[in-house]
């Protein structure tokens, strides 16, 4: 793939928000894992991934989704995932069943409500 991916940690509504811009596949997935590690979880009940802004992704990027999820589910926190049905990101975790073992939301506004008030 040609666009290098870059990675970010925002903060929307007192939650942290991971966002990839770019494309994401086999030569850069372990740059978001070492990314993903120095993640602080310790104080927040949720994480969102945020895919709105990836042009590609493949199976490694998911499997990176299936990780992350475990590790949070261990510490009982929640991952968050934001992809509309319309991307293609979107389309690829659905197609994968996904949907099945992640929290999908549409918007990063459904998202954010879904989380109970603090």
């Amino acid at each position: 793939m040609t666009d290098q991916a870059t990675f970010r940690i925002r903060e929307r509504s007192g939650v942290p928000v991971v966002e990839v811009i770019g494309e994401l596949d086999i030569s850069n997935v372990d740059d978001l894992r070492s990314f993903l590690r120095e993640l602080d979880v310790e104080n927040t009940a949720a994480v969102i991934f945020d895919l709105e802004h990836i042009s590609y992704l493949d199976s490694h990027g998911l499997q990176v989704l299936v990780e992350l999820n475990q590790r949070l589910h261990t510490t009982r926190r929640q991952l968050l995932v934001v992809a509309s049905r319309e991307t293609p990101p979107g389309k690829l975790v659905r197609a994968a069943n996904l949907h099945l073992a992640l929290k999908l939301f549409e918007s990063m506004d459904e998202a954010l409500l879904s989380l109970p008030s603090r």
